[in-house]
């Protein structure tokens, strides 16, 4: 029983690895990077590969010796990271999307994506309308099981940080965090988003999930966190 990773190196995926190789349900957590990583643990089978072009093979290749039954993807970028919106969408939408597909194809049956708050593919802007065409697109691959998670404002350190925003969403998350002003942009640690993720990536396996679809609000992951 296997758990595929992608976003690893990000402050979510690192935290979905951390959780995955505690998980007493998955005997196996690979992670698909393109750069080296500390990444490390007896479950861990990394996999590096910097030409992203060719992580879909790479996904078949791995389904063949070892069937994958959860695909967690917490890939994810910013317009200012990646230098333009049309890199933005090869990222955010173009990378997830063409890994998400074939692992469907390759017998996978449970997704779950890390997404966004506000994630809307009808939105005027560029980034909640990226998230939403990735959540829509994602949920009609038609897994047997897609749980969609829409974290609000991301506490935690980067092992590659976003510059001087990643700095002020932690001070703003953390201050507002427990405050009247939380139920606004639901602020949550990275590992709390992570744990949740295996969770439900867990109950897949276990066969305690029942929804086809799951779509977990900002707020409603903070409540799941907190009883994790």
């Amino acid at each position: 029983m296997s758990l595929f990773i992608l976003g690893a190196t990000g402050l979510v995926g690192a935290e979905v690895v951390k959780y995955g190789e505690k998980s007493s349900v998955f005997e196996k957590v690979i992670p698909l990077i393109r750069r080296h990583s500390k990444l490390e643990g007896s479950k861990i089978s990394v996999i590096e590969e910097p030409d992203t072009s060719k992580w879909p093979e790479v996904i078949a290749n791995e389904s063949k010796s070892t069937p994958i039954d959860a695909f967690i993807s917490a890939l994810g970028s910013t317009r200012a990271k990646a230098g333009s919106a049309e890199n933005f969408r090869k990222i955010d939408y173009g990378i997830n999307y063409e890994n998400f597909k074939a692992a469907k194809e390759n017998g996978v049956k449970t997704a779950v994506l890390v997404s966004s708050i506000g994630a809307n593919a009808k939105s005027w802007f560029l980034y909640p309308q990226t998230k939403g065409k990735l959540e829509d697109d994602v949920i009609a691959l038609g897994f047997e099981h897609t749980v969609i998670l829409r974290p609000g404002a991301l506490l935690g350190e980067r092992e590659s940080a976003h510059g001087w925003a990643n700095g002020a969403v932690n001070t703003i998350g953390r201050a507002t965090k427990g405050t009247f002003f939380a139920p606004v942009l639901h602020p949550i640690e990275g590992a709390d988003v992570a744990k949740v993720a295996v969770d439900f990536a867990e109950k897949s396996k276990m066969g305690k999930l029942t929804e086809k679809v799951t779509i977990v609000s900002a707020g409603e992951l903070v409540k799941l966190a907190s009883k994790l």
